[in-house]
């Protein structure tokens, strides 16, 4: 090699080397967020020390914590941290002891009790650490899961020796735990669409009846989305609203010029919804609720599977954004798990969801202007139909094409956060499921077996369940309380399966109010059934 050469060589490899170490630090974005650690030295049982401090921010390969004292560079520590949200969206909350070193000491630059910053290098790339943390936490709770289905087992063998002293009862019970087992292993076997290059134009449709105060976020988010903007459009229909809602929209409209509005009489949801329909312009339309904020990648999932024409609607999962309330929105974040991640992708796994959600939901804009007029004008019992909204267009859609659930299309939704305003969706949602169940009834048979099967005997517990535990009680009541304690056993332990099931996949302390669940939906939300029954011809807009 010639000395101009080798001397035009060596800045070229330098420049590689930087630009190498550029994409580098590209490929592991440092995530700016602040939660508390405590990092513990392991030199040895003399000079061991417990700091506690504030990750600054974190990537792949290490983290900023600002401690009271110094550590010496190069000091094996182990950094205790509860994972937060960004970094591990659904096992947020879960303590985690994660190996390190200490590559470098700073003066800290912000005045507090914190006077130094260590920068700490992880052992293995975090993202690995934390699935083998969250792996070791799951097979934890799964033996628990496994000593609760084997009581269960149990419980309903015993009861087998009782079966001709309450036949009509036994079978419900033995029905009950059969549909509730297969749960387990269906959902176990479903998968979301993979994610593609398939990027359909998408019109987002929001219709709203005072909401001011959640709207903004709701419209925010839906433009946060990393959704192909020229694809992608959003609507918003206002219908009647009479409090700040409008003005909120006018004011979002100069943020996001985009934006379409739409303002009509207070005509009801459903004619929102269609009048969203007529104005959209894209292949899918997905309908959000206007308290519901989309995650960031929702829409890339919720088209997944569109490519097949098959296909009629798209079923996204929620969850709840105000869980931290009190217990009754605790409650529902353990019911909204086990709804969605047990029932409906048991359903999906045979692409017939019965119900699509109003919080994000995706459909086929060709197949719903094909029904738009009858489900618009549907009747029940010489009634308007105006609630159940998402239940009812599901049902247009599924009696002629697939339905399926994706898992990965992931929103959040504001709940009831009192028990008047819960019940009162409640018995809103009862009404819907009884009147659209009646109708499912007449195609759900030419589905998958399985499929048709399990509908056919979730229906027949949901309306006979309060039945069967008011005759528990009035024979206790009346002195035969045979029945009574391997009743109150088995409801017991399937309130504490489906509790133990959350926990398995989602460490929150609010785990134990899948327990209140059971008992309110067996001395509340179950009677309701009955009433919603009686009172179904009375309509209303929302439960606000």
């Amino acid at each position: 090699m010639n000395p101009q050469t080798q001397a035009h060589g060596e800045p070229e490899t330098v420049r590689q080397n930087q630009s190498a170490g550029i994409r580098e630090k590209r490929a592991r974005a440092r995530v700016r967020e602040r939660f508390p650690v405590t990092v513990v030295s392991s030199g040895g049982l003399l000079r061991a020390a417990t700091l506690t401090g504030e990750a600054r921010d974190y990537d792949a390969a290490g983290v900023c914590v600002t401690t009271s004292r110094p550590l010496a560079a190069g000091t094996p520590v182990r950094i205790r941290l509860h994972l937060s949200k960004s970094i591990s969206p659904f096992f947020r909350g879960l303590p985690c002891e994660l190996p390190g070193r200490v590559a470098a000491v700073r003066k800290a630059k912000a005045k507090g009790p914190h006077s130094c910053e260590l920068v700490l290098k992880w052992d293995r790339p975090l993202p690995e650490m934390v699935a083998g943390a969250v792996s070791a936490y799951q097979r934890k709770i799964a033996v628990l899961i496994a000593f609760v289905l084997a009581a269960l087992v149990w419980t309903k063998w015993q009861s087998l020796d009782f079966f001709w002293y309450a036949p009509v009862f036994y079978v419900y019970s033995l029905t009950l735990a059969l549909y509730l087992l297969s749960r387990f292993w269906i959902s176990w076997r479903h998968r979301a669409p993979a994610l593609g290059t398939y990027t359909p134009t998408v019109s987002i449709v929001i219709s709203v009846r005072n909401e001011e105060h959640a709207i903004t976020r709701t419209v925010e988010t839906c433009f946060e989305t990393d959704y192909p903007s020229d694809k992608r459009e959003v609507l918003v229909v206002n219908d009647g609203s009479t409090d700040g809602t409008l003005r909120v929209l006018k004011e979002l409209q100069k943020r996001f010029p985009e934006l379409q509005v739409y303002t009509q009489p207070p005509t009801g949801k459903r004619a929102a919804m269609a009048k969203g329909v007529l104005s959209a312009r894209g292949e899918i339309i997905t309908f959000v609720d206007s308290d519901t904020f989309l995650f960031r990648d929702a829409l890339r999932h919720i088209v997944c599977g569109f490519e097949d024409p098959t296909l009629g609607a798209s079923a996204g999962y929620t969850e709840v954004e105000n869980c931290n309330v009190n217990a009754l929105t605790g409650l529902q974040e353990v019911r909204y798990y086990v709804s969605f991640r047990l029932l409906k992708a048991s359903e999906g796994f045979y692409a017939a969801v019965t119900c699509c959600p109003g919080c994000l939901s995706a459909y086929r804009r060709k197949y719903v202007l094909e029904i738009l007029d009858p489900w618009l004008n549907q009747r029940f019992l010489g009634a308007q139909a105006t609630f159940g909204d998402d239940r009812s267009l599901t049902n247009f859609i599924l009696s002629k094409y697939r339905v399926i659930y994706n898992d990965l299309a992931v929103a959040s939704t504001l709940v009831p956060e009192t028990w008047g305003q819960y019940l009162r969706q409640q018995l809103r949602w009862k009404k819907s499921w009884l009147r659209e169940t009646l109708i499912a009834g007449r195609f759900m048979y030419k589905k998958h077996p399985v499929a048709a099967a399990s509908f056919y005997a979730s229906s027949i517990i949901s309306v006979a369940s309060p039945a069967m535990a008011a005759r528990v009680v009035y024979q206790a009541m009346n002195g035969e309380a045979s029945m009574l304690l391997p009743y109150m056993l088995g409801l017991l332990l399937i309130g504490f399966l489906q509790s133990l099931y959350f926990l398995h996949r989602r460490p929150s302390p609010h785990w134990l109010l899948g327990m209140l669940w059971m008992a309110s939906a067996l001395l509340i939300t179950g009677p309701q059934t009955y009433y919603a029954l009686l009172t179904v011809r009375k309509n209303h807009w929302g439960t606000r």
